[in-house]
């Protein structure tokens, strides 16, 4: 999929410029490329994606502070994080020939094609609502991917029949690799954990709303039944970093929209502060931590198209997640 991507964004850039370019593969990042501009040597360490949304700019400053000269090769860019790019000074490349290279007194600027597709992933089931929820089980407990079935079914509380389609969708995309008859291994999983929160926010996440309401206090005077309820985004960054004010407030909980008002008594509000999804982990009858799971805060930070929520996710990526992967 990615060299697919590759050829058909080079083959493209040379329809619409002349500009021809020599990949490469590589290791520690998807490849290289190297162009010959007015008798110039433009090269560029290359990060491939299908799409790029705005939570995914961060990756693209650590490879640019690792590599220096950094392009993105993308199906679809959004137009955000376009210029975003721009204004960062980072390059990038569609398929569709649409491309922005700024270097010295050099500046190719393209953006009046329209998408083209690559050839798409057909039925893969660990993306979509119900896989999202078990494969999140699964980045959580790495090391239950080995276990029965039938157990990681119970405590997804999923159907059973799920499973084995989520686990085949993601051998066929290589983030699981079969050790031996009976056992699995991870690969690429920061990869992984990053196209779960892009799915996250286009298949799952909307999908658990149940509504917005009016906050009328604080929102640490609001007393949460421990076993049904959980901070996530900004409120869950600022316990977990004590970095982040909350000006926007995710609650995470069990109940339904009738019960949760009838609890507390908060008025709904489709412009409120307070947005109120399913909690869709920990299905038994737990007490909860007083926020979701990290990585769900992570996400939801990551989504954010806020510098301070970024940072913060930052924090918790390096504090939470990246010891345990």
């Amino acid at each position: 999929m990615q060299r697919e991507i590759v050829n058909i964004a080079l083959e493209n850039l040379e329809k619409e410029t002349g500009i021809t370019g020599k990949w490469t593969d590589r290791n520690d990042i998807d490849g290289e490329v190297d162009f010959v501009i007015n008798d110039e040597n433009f090269h560029y360490y290359v990060e491939v994606k299908t799409e790029v949304r705005p939570h995914q700019v961060n990756q693209l400053l650590k490879y640019q502070k690792q590599f220096n000269n950094v392009l993105l090769i993308a199906e679809r860019i959004f137009p955000k994080v376009k210029t975003e790019l721009r204004e960062l000074n980072i390059p990038y490349l569609e398929t569709n020939g649409n491309v922005f290279i700024k270097k010295d007194s050099f500046w190719l600027w393209i953006d009046t094609n329209r998408r083209e597709e690559t050839k798409k992933e057909t039925g893969n089931r660990a993306f979509t609502k119900t896989g999202l929820k078990v494969l999140f089980y699964l980045l959580l407990h790495k090391d239950n991917v080995n276990h029965p079935q039938r157990l990681i079914a119970e405590e997804t509380g999923v159907a059973l029949g799920n499973i084995p389609l989520v686990m085949n969708g993601l051998k066929d995309t290589g983030y699981l690799l079969q050790r031996d008859r009976k056992t699995y291994i991870w690969e690429r999983k920061e990869e992984l954990i990053d196209r779960w929160i892009t799915e996250y926010e286009i298949t799952l996440k909307p999908q658990l709303l149940i509504g917005r309401f009016h906050l009328p206090t604080h929102w640490q005077e609001l007393e949460l039944n421990e076993f049904e309820e959980a901070w996530g985004g900004e409120p869950a960054g600022d316990i977990l970093t004590n970095y982040l004010r909350p000006e926007q407030y995710i609650l995470f909980t069990k109940k339904n929209r009738t019960d949760f008002i009838k609890t507390y008594k908060l008025r709904p509000d489709q412009k409120g502060e307070l947005e109120l999804f399913e909690m869709f982990w920990g299905m038994n009858q737990e007490k909860q931590h007083q926020t979701a799971p990290p990585l769900l805060v992570y996400a939801d930070l990551k989504l954010k198209n806020n510098k301070r929520c970024r940072e913060t996710a930052e924090m918790i990526w390096n504090e939470h997640i990246r010891p345990n992967i």
